[in-house]
């Protein structure tokens, strides 16, 4: 990826490398639910609610 990645930058953009490590380093005990319960959006306002991420 020749971008630099910003808290903007979409997972979608990433490069297969960073990629991967990115889901190496969140999958230990479920860990994207942790990350995706973060998420939010311009306003501030949880992206994701408990059934989605479910």
């Amino acid at each position: 990826m020749t971008n630099s990645i910003t808290p903007s930058t979409y997972v979608r953009s990433l490069g297969y490398g960073l990629m991967r490590q990115l889901a190496d380093f969140i999958d230990p005990q479920e860990g994207w639910k942790k990350l995706a319960a973060d998420i939010t959006d311009s306003s501030g306002v949880k992206r994701y609610n408990q059934m989605q991420i479910r």
